[in-house]
């Protein structure tokens, strides 16, 4: 008896931390993407029901990838990647799990030399695939 329970107590331990760890992998697969400027690896990112987007040209979604496509490919045009870190991110739980992470952009707009730095705020859910995007916030 003893042993199952410790068994039962291992389990809840390592579900949160195995959760977590493919967090952090699907967060840096995000920040490898987004440092390449790669729309289509995004927006397959996408979670099922497609993902909601916040860029400097207002909200929107969730939209489809075709659209979603469109606004990365428009934000990345007139941006000239530095560099990409991830930062910060949880698993806040639910069912089906969610969490968020932050990626670090450090960009300069094109033409310019001065860099700016800007956080992507980043939401996910867990669904059969793994990790999938449902939200993404390009703040100032």
């Amino acid at each position: 008896m003893i042993r199952l329970a410790a068994l039962v107590a291992l389990l809840l331990v390592a579900a949160p931390a195995h959760a977590q760890q493919d967090l952090d992998t699907a967060m840096q697969r995000v920040a490898r993407m987004w440092e390449r400027g790669d729309v289509r690896g995004i927006t397959q990112s996408a979670a099922s029901a497609g993902f909601a987007l916040e860029l400097e040209s207002g909200r929107s979604g969730p939209v489809a990838s075709r659209q979603a496509a469109a606004a990365l490919r428009r934000l990345f045009e007139d941006q000239q990647t530095v560099s990409v870190k991830p930062g910060v991110a949880r698993v806040s739980g639910g069912r089906p799990q969610r969490a968020f992470g932050e990626l670090e952009w450090i960009t300069r707009p094109r033409g310019t030399t001065i860099p700016e730095r800007r956080t992507v705020f980043v939401a996910l859910v867990r669904e059969e695939q793994g990790w999938r995007v449902t939200e993404i916030r390009v703040m100032p």
